[in-house]
């Protein structure tokens, strides 16, 4: 499982090339402005090259996210993907979203488990 990073600036990500932002002719719409109800942590999921533990079987792959924060040390289930049927390279729908409010920090231990 790869995890990449993407980093977003206050004033939001530019999803047009400049020559199609800058001709009026084409859609308006060309950042995403930051706003106080973001999320403060949110990622996709994939998996690439799974292999199935029985030769010749389907894979029926979910991730399960959990927590472990640093003042309790205990394993918090937080939130699981769905089960993505017959391939070695699963791309969920399903993302994690940890809300503004949500106690997360520097510490904080985010597990992923693959099933």
């Amino acid at each position: 499982m790869e995890i990449k990073e993407e980093g977003a600036s206050e004033e939001g990500q530019h999803f047009l090339p400049t020559a199609q932002a800058n001709d009026p002719g084409d859609c308006q719409f060309t950042s995403i402005q930051k706003t106080p109800n973001e999320p403060q942590l949110e990622f996709i999921l994939a998996c690439k090259d799974l292999v199935a533990p029985v030769r010749d079987r389907k894979l029926n792959t979910l991730v399960q996210i959990s927590v472990i924060h640093p003042v309790e040390q205990s394993l918090t289930r937080y939130s699981s993907t769905e089960i993505v049927e017959g391939t070695r390279d699963p791309l969920f729908l399903t993302g994690v979203t940890f809300p503004s409010e949500y106690p997360i920090y520097e510490e904080t231990k985010i597990k992923l488990t693959v099933y």
